[in-house]
């Protein structure tokens, strides 16, 4: 589904059943010893927040799960 809709009218989907779809799993992590870990954290803050999870949903990713 993401890659159908970062693509906008180029692309089409087909529907997969549930009990047949894959989901994959995108970890986001600070690397310890980031040269920058201020803005690792405000990137993880901001992907994690309100608003980079309208950004997410829009390309059709779930929310995060702990």
């Amino acid at each position: 589904m993401t890659d159908v809709k970062a693509n906008g009218s180029k692309t089409a989907g087909v529907p997969i059943p549930a009990d047949q779809n894959a989901t994959t799993t995108y970890p986001i992590a600070e690397i310890k010893g980031a040269p920058n870990a201020t803005a690792a954290a405000a990137f993880i803050s901001y992907v994690l927040g309100p608003d980079g999870q309208q950004v997410m949903k829009s390309f059709g990713f779930l929310p995060p799960t702990s």
